[in-house]
């Protein structure tokens, strides 16, 4: 993930999105927590009253849902 992705995805912090990975699979409605600081490569979520950690390398996109 480039430098420019990242700060994209960190805008999203705190907001409702959708996060899809490089194997297909998708986590809808979900609630993007942090994006990983310093040498943390994990994005945190919040899904399904659950804490998911996803390894920045297998987020291919995110997006805001309304």
């Amino acid at each position: 993930m480039s430098v420019t992705q990242l700060k994209g995805l960190r805008a999203l912090e705190g907001h409702h999105v959708s996060v899809s990975l490089i194997d297909g699979s998708r986590f809808d409605d979900c609630t993007l927590v942090s994006a990983g600081r310093g040498r943390t490569g994990t994005a945190w979520i919040f899904s399904n009253g659950m804490d998911l950690f996803l390894p920045l390398s297998t987020v291919s996109d995110v997006w805001e849902t309304s």
